[in-house]
């Protein structure tokens, strides 16, 4: 990712390009420390509240937490269901997610098993 900028007067312009390459907008888009495990969470146990969330992704702040869903709802991977109570959901494009999580799976198991 980098930022345009304005040589005539040295001056960064607002706009940020992403790449067109897909690694690196996949990587974009979930990467960070929390947001995969709040993606496996999600793929593991379906449709959960924010603080079952809270729980499950041990170590995550309350602002970490809130500031990842919204990143990944603007993505486009989570919806946030504002009927009582709130629920987080994957969208159909967060479920797409599984065969890469499927293969996380099969490679950790194998580093592992590597020492």
């Amino acid at each position: 990712m980098a930022a345009n900028t304005n040589h005539a007067n040295g001056k960064a312009a607002d706009a940020v390009t992403i790449s067109a390459c897909p690694v690196e907008r996949a990587i974009h888009v979930i990467g960070g420390k929390w947001k995969l495990l709040l993606l496996r969470s999600l793929l593991l146990n379906g449709p959960q509240r924010y603080n079952d969330l809270l729980v499950s992704v041990t170590g995550i702040s309350a602002k970490e937490l809130t500031r990842n869903l919204r990143e990944l709802a603007a993505a486009g991977l989570v919806i946030r269901d504002t009927e009582e109570p709130v629920w987080y959901t994957l969208t159909r494009l967060g479920e797409g997610l599984m065969p890469t999580f499927t293969a996380l799976l099969t490679w950790g198991e194998a580093l592992l098993a590597a020492g």
